[in-house]
């Protein structure tokens, strides 16, 4: 976890958010707990350059998300793995099948070249969305000990032309024992804090809809949606939120 500093650098993890909002995606959830809302998330916490698209097809534009890898047990899991697993799960499983590509580009990820405090702080600065795995997360999604992925939004922006905030920097943590995994289970997982990153939440009380928000896969209790990959409402419900 970190937050922004006046000159725009990142603070250690362990320094405290000054605007945090934790969206948490349970190992295994009691039924009837939390569901996705849908069609068009309440959240305002959101990634901001998912509102916008860059023209560049060759390297993040201005507008793109990039995110970086870290392993905090490269014993376990080391960067590159993570990386590569990360990045094919998100942008090379095929169409209907990532996030990458979703409205019209203005959803436009690219993974960094290497882990992320491997970075100068104005270098790291510029990587929007940080993902880390670890044994435990509890410090920082709560609940307990290596149980819950989550997600926190960092260092709101004013967006004049959606008239809210959203924010610049977005992490997503992952345990090694569900979103940690280097299988489908694990690409679910981290399809799911994705959603969160794109201003998904688990909560609206109903299964209407099919999700990978409130899918059995990832703990939660809707059984009509078993696949590791966003639903088709998913991917409507984020193009809605960025207008």
């Amino acid at each position: 976890m970190a937050t922004s500093q006046s000159s725009g650098e990142r603070l250690p993890v362990w320094v405290p958010l000054l605007w945090v909002t934790v969206f948490a995606a349970a190992v295994l959830m009691p039924a009837g707990a939390v569901y996705a809302s849908h069609p068009n998330p309440s959240s305002l916490k959101h990634q901001h350059n998912m509102h916008y698209a860059s023209t560049n097809a060759d390297g993040p534009g201005a507008n793109d998300e990039q995110f970086c890898v870290e392993s905090h047990d490269t014993s376990k899991i080391s960067h590159s793995s993570g990386r590569s697993f990360v990045n094919q799960t998100l942008t090379q499983m095929g169409s209907g099948k990532v996030w990458d590509g979703s409205g019209n580009w203005r959803i436009d990820l690219w993974a960094a070249n290497s882990n992320c405090s491997s970075y100068p702080a104005s270098t790291r600065a510029t990587i929007e969305i940080e993902v880390h795995y670890g044994w435990d997360w509890s410090g920082t999604c709560g609940g307990p000990t290596g149980y819950y992925n989550c997600v926190v939004h960092d260092n709101p922006v004013w967006n004049a032309d959606h008239g809210h905030y959203d924010s610049k920097w977005t992490y997503v943590y992952l345990v090694f024992s569900s979103g940690g995994r280097l299988d489908n289970v694990g690409r679910a997982f981290i399809n799911h804090e994705f959603g969160h990153v794109f201003g998904l939440a688990d909560d609206n009380g109903n299964c209407n809809l099919p999700s990978i928000m409130h899918s059995t896969i990832v703990g939660y209790s809707c059984g009509n949606w078993t696949n590791w990959y966003p639903s088709a409402a998913d991917y409507q419900s984020v193009v809605n939120l960025m207008g």
